[in-house]
């Protein structure tokens, strides 16, 4: 039976975590602020640790479900972390969007404890973690992403390899500030339409046919409705995401107009007070006036 330490149980992680355990693997998470959530995984069959060293100790696996790098070295190396008790042949799996720099930096250092990590930033969202569906945009050294696709076979069904941790980490950016990009640009085609009076729910489907795309189908809606909650993805989020993609893309010397616009966009949806809400709520940036 594979032991797992499952760290980071919030909205990806703890459907993650519950379907992992269906397929009989044996599960450890660590205490959090959602109690409701750690009772729910301990309820399914889930040992609960103190610590993040107390959780690795004696799993042959880690996998972190973090909102930056951050905190994924905090996990790994601060106090009480995961490398001060993992064995060595330990694999770490980081489903966070990690920062292809820190990445490198932590592959690094684990390598020197002799543990292995794989970069597997995940997609498909909310419902596809509950589905056991993700897609996994995966990397690392080839008999590591071996053994991280078995484990993670039981959460998802779609891997995309990439040659190394920090290329895999760096497609996920991507693929995040392309969403989030795209979702200002859905928000501005409704403004558009709203201000020449046309009927929202009508030019929604009508562009869901005319011009489909993920960002269309999973935010123009919440645009449409008014509808903000729970968020799915925060403006903090997209935000900062947006600012390490903008600081890669000047180590390289990439000029990135259209993202910077965008960026610009949700810096100051979030100094309006806007951070913790969902991207969609750029919509009440041009409601007022508006008969919608």
């Amino acid at each position: 039976m594979s032991k797992i330490a499952m760290i980071g149980v919030g909205a990806m992680g703890e459907p993650m975590a519950a379907n992992l355990m269906k397929k009989g693997a044996a599960v450890t998470v660590v205490k959090s602020r959602r109690a409701d959530v750690v009772e729910r995984l301990r309820g399914l069959g889930a040992r609960i640790a103190d610590s993040p060293s107390d959780a690795a100790a004696g799993c042959d696996t880690v996998i972190l479900s973090l909102p930056t790098s951050r905190e994924v070295e905090a996990v790994l190396f601060g106090e009480r972390g995961v490398a001060s008790t993992a064995a060595p042949g330990t694999l770490v799996i980081d489903c966070t969007t990690g920062n292809p720099p820190d990445t490198e930096r932590i592959v690094t250092r684990l390598r020197e404890k002799r543990i292995g990590f794989v970069a597997a930033g995940m997609t498909r969202g909310v419902a596809g973690a509950k589905q056991g569906k993700l897609a996994f945009f995966i990397g690392g050294d080839p008999s590591d992403v071996e053994k991280a696709k078995a484990v993670l076979a039981a959460t998802g069904d779609t891997f995309i390899q990439f040659g190394s941790a920090p290329q895999a980490h760096l497609a996920k950016l991507i693929s995040n500030v392309l969403s989030y990009a795209t979702v200002a640009l859905v928000n501005e085609a409704l403004m558009l339409g709203a201000r020449g009076g046309v009927d929202l729910p009508t030019l929604h489907r009508a562009l869901t046919e005319g011009a489909p795309s993920k960002a269309l189908e999973a935010f123009g809606s919440r645009i449409v409705a008014r509808e903000y909650d729970p968020a799915r993805v925060t403006v903090d989020h997209a935000r900062d995401d947006m600012m390490i993609a903008h600081g890669l893309a000047g180590a390289m010397q990439a000029h990135v107009p259209l993202l910077s616009a965008a960026q610009e966009v949700y810096r100051r949806t979030s100094a309006g007070g806007q951070g913790e809400r969902d991207v969609s709520i750029l919509g009440e940036s041009w409601r007022r006036g508006v008969k919608t």
